[in-house]
């Protein structure tokens, strides 16, 4: 069970956490430093078996094509024309086990001679294809796929529940690896407290733990119990610092409407599983796909699970509680909301769309391409009018998820849709470290109010110039500027949109992408102005401090966050090969 190790060292940090907590009463520094070593085991552990799958097969990618070729080496007694040394084989499905050509038919394009290809077992020696039942297609060359050692890195399926392939351990490893960077970032921000604070490591690790489990899920029973488990901790760490303005109202708006959600979202659940008399992934799809027609109540269903899910994504018209959470929760909160409470639900519902072919019904492809068309165009107007940085970038939020809807619903295209949606996440899961990481190195949790505000960050460079910088290089990749991880997102987006010829959404990400230049510009303007006069004199402090003192841990998380950004933005062929390499298990 090496393949769920993420799940049992989050689990096992919980119960350890839980009886240092209650038992030796350990402080806020102590839960702080088991609380990222259970999170850096876990993330070990899901890199490492993440490696071992992605390098232990070649998968065939272009699993929608009808007529897929595999290359396979020559055998020696044919004589061919052609000096290559490949053949190539038409088939026209994946067989689950393997296949020996003595008793498979099997097309051979016309270059080659018929009578090479009998039902001679010498001549199979040295052609062996092997087909993993558990894993995408995929060629061993020379291996067998019986052995135990070698099916031990196999993507395969965890019981009916779980699945765990390159797709959700890329998602995995970088969910961990966000909630490492809240923890650092917490600490900072109670470290002027003398009160302990080992309870909100405690309900973070449980939150980190629902979004792995959502990330795993290949059943819609795991897929709502990880979004259960990953909504209701939420409720307590918005409103984990209740003497702050706004911070109680926040928790209570988002317990309530998440609750809601959650109902429509099993009701959905319900509908969909009384159609179809399946609840897997992989059995939906077959459902799915054999069914001439999709009924009524199977329509009524799906659309009752994007109401819950468009709550969970902040979607039009599901996004209203949106910003009065964001400005409510602690910043620390805010990003792992941003981040963790998002992009693990987003790589779910992916896995669901891909697998099962829901966009295929015109009726629910239409609705998705509303609520994406609003959601950019809501999220980048509303943004305009804001003061609040947590309060812009929520509505900056919902325009972005709107955005990454264009992918989902142009999921035929399988493989273009799996890297932008990798490369687009990690883009924006950069860019919000960076922002929301400085605003919590820049505010203290004994405080009514996070330095949220615009007049809060007039001058943050001639006072903590490490912090603007990399701010200012957050809000430039969710601007979607050249040369940063956002713009090669933003244009795999278009690039997606108009191959699946959605020219509305692509309209609306033009649009979007232009007035979103406006208003992140107006804020990397304000981090540089300077502090005003007084009696003609400068402020104090608006002469540039740096000392390599003052830079710690969270502080290099960030400048190592503003400098991938920039890297993925120049040298962009290492993240393509790194999502390129995240396949996900179809059957």
């Amino acid at each position: 069970m090496i393949a769920l190790s993420p799940i049992f060292v989050l689990s096992f940090a919980i119960i350890v956490l839980l009886f240092l907590l209650f038992v030796f009463k350990i402080g806020t520094k102590g839960c702080a430093i088991l609380t990222v070593c259970g999170l850096s085991c876990a993330l070990i552990f899901s890199v490492i078996v993440g490696y071992k799958i992605s390098f232990s097969t070649q998968a065939i990618t272009d699993i929608s094509s009808d007529n897929m070729q595999i290359s396979v080496p020559a055998s020696d007694p044919i004589k061919e024309p052609n000096p290559s040394n490949e053949e190539t084989i038409a088939i026209d499905s994946v067989p689950t086990e393997s296949v020996e050509s003595s008793n498979e038919n099997i097309s051979i394009d016309d270059n080659i001679d018929n009578s090479a290809v009998d039902n001679n077992a010498d001549n199979n020696n040295n052609a062996d294809i092997n087909m993993d039942a558990n894993s995408n297609s995929h060629i061993d060359d020379g291996s067998n796929i019986d052995d135990p050692s070698m099916a031990e890195w196999k993507a395969r399926h965890i019981t009916a529940l779980f699945t765990c392939d390159g797709y959700g351990l890329l998602y995995t490893s970088l969910i961990l690896m966000i909630s490492i960077a809240v923890a650092c970032f917490a600490y900072r921000w109670f470290k002027q407290e003398q009160a302990q604070h080992g309870l909100f490591y405690l309900i973070l690790l449980f939150t980190v733990l629902g979004g792995v489990t959502l990330v795993y899920a290949s059943h819609l029973i795991a897929f709502f119990v990880g979004i259960e488990l990953l909504s209701i901790p939420f409720v307590g760490l918005i409103g984990y610092q209740y003497t702050q303005t706004h911070s109680l109202e926040a928790a209570v708006k988002y317990m309530i409407l998440s609750a809601v959600a959650s109902v429509f979202l099993l009701m959905g659940i319900a509908f969909y599983y009384a159609t179809t008399g399946e609840l897997t992934f992989s059995g939906l799809s077959y459902q799915l796909s054999t069914m001439s027609y999709p009924s009524t109540l199977l329509l009524i269903g799906v659309c009752l699970m994007l109401v819950g899910i468009g709550f969970k994504l902040s979607l039009v018209p599901f996004q209203l509680w949106l910003p009065d959470v964001y400005q409510g929760a602690p910043t620390v909160i805010a990003l792992l909301l941003s981040t963790v409470g998002k992009v693990a639900v987003f790589c779910a519902i992916a896995r669901l769309f891909l697998l099962a072919p829901i966009v295929n019904n015109e009726t629910i492809r239409i609705i998705l391409v509303i609520m994406a068309f609003c959601s950019i165009l809501w999220g980048n107007l509303l943004a305009l009018k804001q003061s609040s940085l947590k309060r812009l970038l929520a509505y900056s939020s919902i325009a972005h998820f709107g955005y990454l809807f264009t992918a989902l619903i142009a999921v035929q295209y399988q493989v273009l849709a799996l890297e932008t949606i990798g490369v687009y996440l990690i883009g924006y899961i950069l860019a919000n470290i960076c922002i929301l990481g400085a605003i919590s190195l820049d505010s203290h949790s004994n405080e009514l109010q996070d330095h949220e505000n615009e007049i809060d960050l007039s001058g943050l460079f001639w006072r903590r110039p490490i912090l603007a910088l990399a701010m200012g290089i957050g809000f430039l990749s969710l601007a979607g500027t050249p040369l940063t991880a956002g713009f090669v997102g933003r244009f795999l987006l278009v690039l997606l949109g108009v191959t699946a010829e959605l020219w509305w959404l692509v309209a609306a990400v033009v649009i979007g992408s232009a007035l979103g230049l406006y208003f992140y510009a107006r804020l990397i303007i304000n981090l540089y102005i300077k502090p005003p006069c007084r009696d003609g004199q400068m402020l104090s402090g608006t002469s540039i401090k740096l000392k390599w003192t003052d830079i710690r841990i969270s502080e290099l998380i960030i400048v190592l966050c503003a400098l991938l950004t920039l890297l993925c933005g120049i040298y962009p062929k290492w993240l393509f090969n790194l999502v390129s390499m995240a396949q996900y298990l179809t059957t």
